[in-house]
C-alpha cells in the first residue's frame, strides 16, 4: 500500500477573499499529461516519480532518424532524412559518418550475421551494402521505396518495398526473388517470428501478416485501420504492433524546393515536421519529398486528413491468436514498438513520449524527450536507446533513475484577474519536492510573466495576481529514497466583477408575473434562491432558473429584467422608482431574489414614473469588496383615474342629432372611443383630427335617423391602463 502525506496544508481561510474560492486541481493521469515532464515518468497510478535517466549520446544534426540497427558488438548505425546520411555510433557514444548515400532518405537498416550493414532508400528504392568503406548498391527492384529490411534464419534479405507492396527476398550472393505479393501498397514493418515466420505489416489495408518460409501467406490479424507502423515480436512469441489511422507517422509536412548539390539527382530542402498531431477541427496536408508523387502511395501523396480520423493503437497477438488492444489514443501516434523485460515498450509522436506498458490500460509515461517525436526503440545488449525527430538525435535510456527531475503544469486560465490562496500537495517524502509558481496576463508564458516564486513552507505564493498561472514542481532524491507527488490543489479567488443588469423591461398595465411552482428530482425548486444555494453547497447540478407565468390582473404594474455577473456571484435586487420632476429615488422593494416584481397601480399615486433596479453581490462577498450594477427602465405611467367625458347637445336636423364630445385624462394618452345609442351595439368613433392620439380629444358626432321619442345616447374611452371613462346624453326626437 502506498504511504501518502500532504505536503502542504489545505486551504482553511483566505483573508478578505470570497466566500468561495475556486480550485484547480491536477491529480489525474489524463490531467498530468498535459504537462511537460523533464525527467519525470507517470506511473498508471497517477503519480510523479523520477524517471529513468535519459542522456543525449549523439546528435546527428539531420532533420530525422528514419530507421536504426544495432549489430553485435554493440555499434549502432542511424539511417537518416533528409539528406541520405548514415552514422555509426559506438559503445561509447561516439558517432561518425559511415555513408553519404545519393537518395534522399535512408527509411530501413538491417545487419546481417558478419555484421555487415545494409540500407534501403528513397526516394529511389534501393538496397546498398554497407562493409567498412565499401559501400555498394545490392538490390534494385524498381520500386520508390524500401520500407523495412530483416534478416530470415537463412541469412537471406527480406524487403518490403513500397508502391506495389512486394515482399522479395534476396541471397546473400545478391540473387533476388518475389517472395510475396501482398494485397497492400506498402509494407511497412517486419520482424521474424521464433518459428521463423515473416511478420509483416502493410498500408493502406492495415493488415498483419504471418508469412511462412515458403511463402505461405496468412492474416493474422485485419486493423480495420491504415497502416501496421511498427512489429515485433516478443521472446514468448507475442506479436506487438503499432497501427494507426489518419496520415503516416512520419509523413514530412511541407513540399520540397529542388536544388542540385548532388549531380545528376534532385535534392528536397523543406522544413519538416514529422508526425506532428493536428490541433483539433484542424486538417493536415502531408507531401512527401521526394522527386515523383505517386498517386496510389499514402506516405507520397498530397492529401487532406480530418483529425477526426486520427487513430493509434498497440496492438498484442498471443501465440494463440488472440489480439489485444493494449493502448488507444486519438491524439498520439504511435512510431515503435519494443518488448523488453516483461513489458512493451512504445514511442510516440507527441512531446517524444516513451511510454512502458506492463498490461492493458496499465501505461507508464516513461519519459519526454527534448525533441517533438522519439522514432526508433533500440536495446543492443542491456541498453536501450530512442531515436528521435526535430531534430534527429540519439538518446539512451539509463539503468539507474536520474537524481532530479521537474514537471511544469499547463497554465491555467482563471478567466481574470485573480488571488491565489494556501497551494497544498498530496505527495511521499514531501520534503523533497518543491513547488513553485509563475503568472502572467498572456495566455502563454513570455518575458511579462512573474519569475518563478518558490513556494512557502504553509502553501503561500508570492506571486502576483494575475488571469493566468503555472506550477512547477521538482523531486530529488536523497539518500536513496525518492518522492512521489500525487496531485496539485491551487486554490483561486477571481477579482469581483461588477454585477450588470442587461435589461429591465416594463410590462404593459395588467400583467402579473407569477412564480411557476416547480421542484426537481433531488427536491430542490429553481426559483427558491436558499434552495438553489443549498443545493450548490451540497455540490448537486446547475439548475436553470424558471421564467415567471403571465398572467392578467387588473390594475397590476409588472418589471422584469436580467443580469449577469461574471463570478457566477448570488445576486439580490433592490428596485426604486422616481416621479417624473423629481430628484430623489425611494425605495419600491429591497432585497429580491427574484429578477421580476409586480405592484398593484394603486401603490403610486398617478403620474409618470421611471424605475431603476440595482443588483449586488453581496451574498458572495464580505461588504468591502461588494459590487453593484444598475439600470433605469423607460418612463411609464401609473394611471388609475378614468377620462372625464363631456357631452353636448349641439343640434337635431330631421331625426338626427349633433353631439359635441370632449374627453380628457390627466395623465395616460386616450385610446379607443365607441358610442351605442339606447340598448344597441357600441360602435367605433374618431376624433375630430382623426386619430386618438393625446390626452385630450375632440368628437363630433352625429347620428343616423332616430325615430320620434326619447333616445340615449352613451359615449366610453379608454386611456392606455383600460381605465374607462362614460358620459351619456339623453335626447328627445319630435
Amino acid at each position: 500500500m502506498k504511504k501518502a502525506f500532504w505536503l502542504l496544508p489545505l486551504l482553511l481561510a483566505i483573508p478578505l477573499l470570497a466566500v468561495t474560492p475556486q480550485f484547480w486541481e491536477v491529480r489525474t493521469y489524463d490531467e498530468f499529461r498535459k504537462g511537460k515532464l523533464t525527467n519525470l515518468s507517470l506511473t498508471s497510478d497517477d503519480e510523479l516519480v523520477l524517471a529513468p535517466r535519459f542522456d543525449m549520446t549523439f546528435n546527428t544534426e539531420q532533420t530525422l532518424i528514419w530507421s536504426a540497427v544495432a549489430d553485435s558488438k554493440g555499434n549502432l548505425y542511424l539511417g537518416t532524412g533528409h539528406d541520405g546520411k548514415i552514422f555509426k555510433v559506438d559503445a561509447t557514444g561516439k558517432g561518425t559518418l559511415i555513408a553519404d548515400l545519393p537518395e534522399l532518405d535512408v527509411l530501413a537498416l538491417a545487419v546481417d550475421s558478419k555484421d555487415v550493414l545494409y540500407a534501403g532508400t528513397s526516394p529511389d528504392g534501393k538496397v546498398y551494402r554497407i562493409d567498412g568503406p565499401a559501400v555498394t548498391e545490392f538490390f534494385h527492384p524498381d520500386v520508390k521505396y524500401i520500407w523495412s529490411l530483416v534478416f530470415d534464419k537463412q541469412g537471406r534479405l527480406l524487403v518490403g518495398t513500397g508502391d506495389k507492396g512486394v515482399i522479395y527476398r534476396v541471397a546473400p550472393d545478391g540473387k533476388s526473388e518475389s517472395f510475396y505479393d501482398t494485397d497492400e501498397t506498402h509494407i511497412v514493418s517486419m520482424a521474424i517470428d521464433r518459428d521463423g515466420n515473416l511478420i509483416a505489416g502493410g498500408d493502406p489495408k492495415g493488415y498483419i501478416y504471418r508469412i511462412s518460409p515458403e511463402g505461405k501467406a496468412f492474416v493474422l490479424y485485419d486493423s480495420g485501420m491504415r497502416e501496421v507502423h511498427s512489429v515485433a515480436v516478443g521472446p514468448n512469441g507475442t506479436i506487438y504492433a503499432a497501427v494507426l489511422n489518419g496520415e503516416p507517422a512520419m509523413a514530412p509536412a511541407a513540399a520540397p524546393t529542388q536544388s542540385t548539390d548532388r549531380p545528376g539527382n534532385v535534392q528536397a530542402s523543406v522544413n519538416v515536421t514529422v508526425g506532428a498531431a493536428p490541433s483539433p477541427g484542424q486538417e493536415i496536408q502531408v507531401i512527401e519529398p521526394l522527386e515523383q508523387v505517386s498517386q496510389d502511395t499514402p506516405r507520397a501523396q498530397t492529401r487532406r486528413v480530418s483529425d477526426n480520423n486520427l487513430q493509434s493503437v498497440v496492438l498484442e497477438i498471443l501465440p494463440d491468436g488472440v489480439v489485444n488492444t493494449l493502448w488507444r489514443s486519438r491524439e498520439e501516434m504511435v512510431f515503435a514498438v519494443l518488448p523488453r523485460g516483461g513489458k512493451v515498450l512504445f514511442s510516440t509522436g507527441t512531446k517524444g513520449r516513451i511510454y512502458s506498458m506492463d498490461g492493458p490500460r496499465s501505461a507508464t509515461l516513461l519519459q519526454e524527450s527534448s525533441e517533438e517525436q522519439t522514432t526508433r526503440l533500440i536495446e543492443t545488449g542491456n541498453r536501450l536507446y530512442a531515436t528521435s525527430a526535430n531534430m534527429g538525435k540519439l538518446f539512451r535510456v539509463g539503468d539507474t533513475l536520474a537524481t532530479s527531475g521537474s514537471y511544469e503544469s499547463d497554465v491555467k486560465d482563471t478567466d481574470a484577474i485573480s488571488s491565489w490562496g494556501k497551494i497544498s500537495s498530496k505527495a511521499e517524502n514531501a520534503d523533497m519536492i518543491e513547488i513553485s509558481t509563475r503568472t502572467g496576463n498572456t495566455s502563454a508564458p513570455d518575458k511579462t510573466w512573474s519569475d518563478w516564486a518558490r513556494v512557502d513552507g504553509t502553501g503561500g505564493t508570492v506571486s502576483p495576481k494575475a488571469r493566468f498561472i503555472q506550477w512547477k514542481a521538482t523531486l530529488k532524491s536523497d539518500a536513496g529514497k525518492s518522492p512521489r507527488l500525487a496531485s496539485v490543489k491551487v486554490p483561486y479567488l477571481q477579482q469581483n466583477f461588477r454585477p450588470e443588469v442587461t435589461n429591465l423591461d416594463v410590462l404593459p398595465s395588467g400583467v402579473a408575473l407569477q412564480k411557476v411552482p416547480i421542484t426537481t428530482s433531488n427536491n430542490v425548486n429553481p426559483n427558491d434562491p436558499a434552495s438553489v444555494r443549498a443545493n450548490a453547497r451540497a455540490g448537486g447540478p446547475a439548475l436553470p432558473r424558471i421564467p415567471p407565468r403571465r398572467v392578467p390582473q387588473r390594475g397590476a404594474q409588472s418589471f422584469q429584467w436580467s443580469a449577469t455577473d461574471k463570478n457566477q456571484d448570488t445576486l439580490s435586487y433592490d428596485l426604486y422608482y422616481r416621479g417624473d420632476n423629481e430628484r430623489t429615488w425611494k425605495v419600491l422593494k429591497k432585497d429580491l431574489d427574484d429578477n421580476f416584481y409586480t405592484i398593484n397601480s394603486d401603490t403610486l399615486p398617478d403620474g409618470t414614473y421611471v424605475v431603476r433596479v440595482v443588483a449586488g453581490d453581496q451574498a458572495s462577498n464580505p461588504p468591502d469588496l461588494a459590487l453593484k450594477g444598475e439600470m433605469e427602465s423607460r418612463p411609464f405611467s401609473i394611471d388609475n383615474t378614468p377620462p372625464v367625458v363631456t357631452m353636448k347637445l349641439e343640434s337635431i336636423e330631421k331625426g338626427r342629432v349633433r353631439i359635441a364630445i370632449d374627453a380628457v385624462d390627466q395623465t395616460s394618452t386616450l385610446n379607443d372611443a365607441e358610442v351605442a345609442i339606447d340598448t344597441g351595439d357600441w360602435r367605433p368613433v374618431f376624433p375630430k383630427d382623426g386619430i386618438i392620439d393625446s390626452k385630450s380629444e375632440s368628437f363630433s358626432y352625429i347620428s343616423g335617423d332616430l325615430p320620434s321619442g326619447e333616445h340615449v345616447i352613451a359615449f366610453r374611452i379608454y386611456d392606455q391602463n383600460d381605465n374607462a371613462g362614460m358620459g351619456k346624453l339623453v335626447v328627445r326626437i319630435p
